[in-house]
């Protein structure tokens, strides 16, 4: 499939070009009238769910998702719109169909956010101008939500992309509850000011304040990591250095090194004694 074919407005061009102005017979082959039953057949369904089971193998292809297909199907049955009317072009202008009945293609472009497919990727058609799908036997899946979409003692059918759809639809109305809050915040006087950061697009969040209090942490665990082992060191009485008349901050000359101190590790401490 061409990748313009692949849009949205591609596939309706794709229908109205090679199915409904070749002359593809939609009264005869979809029932419409009562007319010979031999002339009925799926032909059209098969077409649209040779396109699903393309887009199930390659999702990020394709710019609609399976409810844009299944709205299309309904509506060749549905006989509303004037576009799958008659069995062919002639039919449609002797009827003044086009003066009489509304586009499908109209009423589905106002819905289009509803059939757009989330996991669409524009620059996969670069990469890969043609399709080539698995012919494997499980490679084909059954079309579940077209067939059974009515059958409620089937297993549940929720599928990933419409679940991403409702995500986020919900996503659009906290967002707009948000905006709501806010603007009723700010006509109390109340105004939220976060900054954001330009290349991540993230909330900086602001740096918290340093306790008021004798520069104290805010809790014991930043206090104890500032504290190494080292700095525990515990005197007891008699063996500071100033009790036994050494001060440590004086500078005594190179010839004379004083050695160093012993370590006698006390019940209750660690005490520096000198020989």
């Amino acid at each position: 499939m061409d990748p313009f074919y692949r849009t949205i407005k591609g596939l309706m061009v794709l229908i109205e070009k090679d199915w409904i102005s070749f002359g593809h017979k939609f009264a005869d082959r979809c029932d419409q009238l009562d007319g010979d039953p031999k002339e009925v057949s799926p032909v059209f369904t098969q077409f649209l769910e040779c396109v699903w089971q393309l887009t199930e193998q390659f999702p990020q292809a394709f710019q609609y998702n399976e409810w844009f297909l299944i709205q299309i199907h309904e509506h060749v049955h549905s006989c509303q719109f004037g576009n799958f009317l008659g069995n062919c072009q002639r039919e449609r202008e002797e009827l003044r169909l086009k003066d009489k009945t509304y586009s499908l293609w109209q009423f589905l472009l106002n819905d289009q956010e509803n059939y757009v497919n989330p996991v669409y990727q524009p620059g996969f058609s670069e990469t890969h101008p043609v399709l080539e799908p698995s012919t494997l036997p499980f490679s084909f899946k059954f079309w579940r939500n077209m067939y059974h979409q009515f059958d409620r003692s089937m297993h549940p059918r929720q599928s990933v992309l419409k679940q991403v759809l409702s995500l986020k639809a919900s996503n659009r109305d906290l967002e707009k509850a948000a905006r709501a809050l806010e603007a009723k915040l700010q006509k109390q006087g109340v105004f939220l000011s976060i900054a954001v950061d330009s290349k991540s697009k993230d909330p900086v969040h602001p740096v918290r304040p340093k306790s008021l209090i004798l520069s104290a942490p805010l809790n014991c665990k930043e206090d104890e990591q500032k504290l190494s082992v080292c700095d525990r060191v515990r005197t007891v009485e008699g063996s500071s250095s100033a009790e036994n008349g050494y001060n440590e901050e004086e500078e005594e000359p190179a010839s004379f090194t004083k050695p160093e101190p012993t370590l006698v590790s006390l019940e209750r401490g660690v005490a520096r004694m000198t020989c």
